[in-house]
């Protein structure tokens, strides 16, 4: 980030579409890669969640 933010300040283009581009593509692998995995998880806590018996002492 440091590099991006210096190469923006010099006025950098080539570098800041290059990073910019880096940046887009592995956020946007990771998401495709992650979002099955956390939807999952987030499903079997809701699950957890529903499964508990309520608390009714108050």
């Amino acid at each position: 980030m440091a590099l991006l933010a210096r190469a923006i300040y010099t006025g950098a283009a080539s570098f800041v579409l290059i990073a910019l581009a880096g940046i887009a593509y592995f956020g946007w692998h990771d998401a495709r890669c992650g979002w099955p995995a956390f939807r999952a998880e987030m499903q079997r806590r809701t699950a957890r969640r529903r499964a508990m018996p309520t608390d009714d002492t108050h």
